[in-house]
């Protein structure tokens, strides 16, 4: 009796070892038959990294995964400027249909730092035809250093993607004179912001199109020859700097190398290049005024009054007589 009792404790326990073997089996292969149901949605007209974003993000496929690391630093336009570690973890939000039954992929990171738009073949193979960063909020902080980078992009009304990336970097003034700052304010603060355009072309790749990125502007150039510069220069230049100022008017003053001018915002911003060679031909001091898709007027050396009369006149500013 002792003999069969074994015997069926022992055939007991290899009938439940293998029944839970066999669970074991079929719950793995269900979880390997198991994929991911992604939203299908029209991508929002407006990306931003956002690290308080709450929308649920969907689980990569670990092949999708790494096939989208391989390339997510080949993009077209400009690369981003600050110093960190890439993300490792992403996430799908939603997914957009195209046509020819391709699909564009909204991937975020699980720090929603960093947004991507992703084109794949669609059809189920998930293959990536093409990456392009979107939105990036990042920043670097030291002791003495604050470096920050932040990337928009809004979908323009044709389906194009036109985004806006600004880097600033500034450094503590807390050890430097106001002289120090005055002399060379880019050691201490900078700015850079780029516009680019892309569209998905037939191929499900983005294509990077023309955009007019320079702001509307009025800016004068105060200009003189060292040998030719009259007496009152110095007490004239000054003042007209002062109302270019008051009335939002960009200035730059040059004593050389007209053929390549550079003006400044006041924040840093913005620059703008010009050659004012053709506009000053024989000319020894004056200044040469302009605005965007206007021809550049150059007016010579006078006084303070007359010149201002000028400034009035070209940028179309009433006096306060006329107020």
């Amino acid at each position: 009796m002792k003999q069969n009792h074994f015997t069926y404790i022992v055939i007991f326990c290899l009938v439940t070892l293998l029944t839970n073997c066999q669970l074991r089996n079929n719950n793995q292969g269900d979880n390997n038959d198991e994929k991911v149901s992604y939203p299908v949605d029209v991508i929002r007209n407006t990306l931003v990294a956002d690290v308080h974003n709450q929308a649920t993000l969907y689980p990569l496929e670990e092949e999708v995964l790494e096939a989208f690391l391989e390339k997510a630093r080949d993009f077209q336009g400009k690369k981003w400027t600050i110093k960190v570690d890439f993300p490792e973890k992403w996430g799908v939000e939603c997914i957009e249909r195209l046509p020819e039954g391709r699909e564009v992929w909204l991937l975020q990171s699980e720090s929603r730092e960093w947004v991507y738009l992703v084109t794949t073949s669609g059809f189920g193979t998930q293959r990536i035809l093409d990456v392009l960063p979107v939105a990036i909020s990042v920043a670097n902080q030291t002791d003495e250093n604050l470096e920050t980078e932040n990337w928009e992009t809004t979908r323009l009304s044709d389906g194009q993607f036109r985004t806006t990336k600004e880097y600033e970097w500034i450094r503590s003034i807390s050890k430097a004179t106001k002289q120090e700052f005055i002399n060379d304010p880019e050691k201490y603060h900078r700015k850079a912001r780029t516009v680019e355009q892309f569209f998905i072309n037939d191929q499900g790749r983005f294509e990077k199109t023309e955009v007019d990125t320079l702001p509307d502007y009025n800016a004068v150039v105060f200009y003189f020859h060292p040998a030719e510069k009259p007496e009152m220069w110095d007490e004239t230049i000054p003042q007209l700097e002062g109302f270019c100022e008051e009335n939002g008017i960009l200035f730059e003053e040059v004593s050389g190398n007209y053929d390549r001018v550079t003006i400044r915002d006041y924040e840093l911003t913005f620059a703008l290049e010009s050659d004012i060679t053709p506009y000053i031909s024989g000319s020894e001091c004056g200044m040469v005024m302009m605005r965007k898709g206007e021809t550049p007027k150059a007016v010579n050396f006078g006084s303070f009054e007359y010149m201002k009369m000028e400034i009035r006149r070209f940028f179309k500013i009433r006096s306060d007589l006329d107020s």
